[in-house]
């Protein structure tokens, strides 16, 4: 078995990289004091990968669980509200920063509970993330880094979950412990809509979990989803609150693609036209132009004077992918009345 080595660092950075950052002017943006360049603030240890040759990290270099705790807080409760750069930079800070922590818990050899703890943070500042950030262009944001790592982190605290539970049981859960799961357990069927394996553990969940309201609701929009009832899933989708509705919106736009290309077959007809109005309010578009906007991507007919779509089954490009993901208006009026910190740290949920 490999040997761990539990740190003794109670600093949100370890003594030696403060000095060595500090000289070789390595500070970042957010780790300076505020209007002073290359004047060290409060500094955090920095993600890098395991030095070869170097098998056993150094117990100063390694930060206690307390430390760990005290440095997650930080970044999403005083980072997190820095309005001094776009999101963008400070999406980068925070990412790099928590991979650090990540880094750690392995070093570490953290079990399930302290894992969880630390994790579930995580998990939350990268849905935000993913969401707030899915209109950037890829030189700011990528994607597909930002859905690795969640799933990564997603599929960790799943397998924490199962192993609590195996040992102590659903009923000597605290009960924040539980609505942090519900939570979390939520965040991983609406990012693997669509995914057998998402949907089959939602039969292996104690009935505690299923029967929650929050829950029960995220798993009949995935249900509904595997049984293409898409009527069902946006009417649900509108329903979540804040971060889950953020999350389930990257779905959207397939979601309606779907949507147009079964249209495009049901109401194949010259003389049939379906109202703007109505396919907005269905398909949960903020206006009308949106609506055109995305029939004429597909290539779909546009009767202005009727303001209505003609959905023909030739006309309807199935080899365009959907659309890029973007804000939407509903999502965006539910998240702009939380206290974000409080929900990314699953205070108040």
């Amino acid at each position: 078995m490999p040997e761990f080595v539990q740190g003794t660092c109670e600093e949100m950075c370890p003594d030696q990289e403060v000095k060595l950052r500090t000289k070789e002017r390595l500070l970042h943006f957010y780790e300076c004091k505020p209007g002073q360049k290359n004047v060290p603030g409060i500094l955090v240890k920095s993600f890098s990968r395991s030095a070869a040759g170097i098998k056993i990290p150094r117990r100063k270099d390694l930060r206690t669980q307390r430390a760990l705790n005290q440095t997650v807080e930080y970044l999403l409760k005083e980072i997190i509200l820095d309005k001094r750069r776009p999101f963008n930079h400070v999406y980068d800070f925070v990412f790099d920063r928590l991979r650090a922590i990540r880094q750690e818990i392995v070093m570490q050899s953290y079990d399930s509970t302290a894992t969880i703890r630390l994790l579930e943070p995580m998990i939350m500042f990268l849905a935000y993330s993913r969401y707030r950030l899915c209109e950037e262009s890829v030189d700011n944001f990528d994607p597909k880094i930002c859905d690795q790592h969640l799933q990564e982190c997603l599929k960790r605290v799943l397998c924490c979950y199962d192993e609590v539970y195996a040992k102590f049981g659903y009923e000597n859960m605290k009960l924040n412990a539980i609505r942090s799961r519900i939570f979390i357990e939520s965040i991983y069927q609406l990012f693997n809509l669509g995914s057998v394996e998402a949907l089959t553990r939602c039969v292996h969940l104690p009935v505690e979990i299923k029967t929650d309201p929050i829950f029960a609701a995220v798993y009949s929009i995935a249900l509904n989803h595997f049984q293409g009832n898409f009527y069902k899933v946006l009417d649900g989708v509108a329903r979540l609150p804040h971060i889950l509705c953020a999350t389930s919106c990257l779905k959207l736009q397939i979601i309606r693609r779907q949507v147009f290309q079964i249209f495009a077959s049901a109401y194949s007809s010259k003389q049939l036209l379906l109202p703007v109005d109505w396919l907005r309010k269905l398909l949960l578009y903020s206006n009308n132009s949106e609506v055109v906007q995305d029939c004429k991507y597909f290539e779909l007919e546009y009767i202005s004077e009727k303001n209505a779509i003609r959905f023909y089954k030739s006309d309807f490009k199935c080899e365009n992918v959907p659309l890029k993901q973007k804000h939407e208006g509903f999502a965006d009026e539910k998240l702009k009345k939380i206290y974000l910190p409080d929900i990314l740290l699953l205070k108040k949920l």
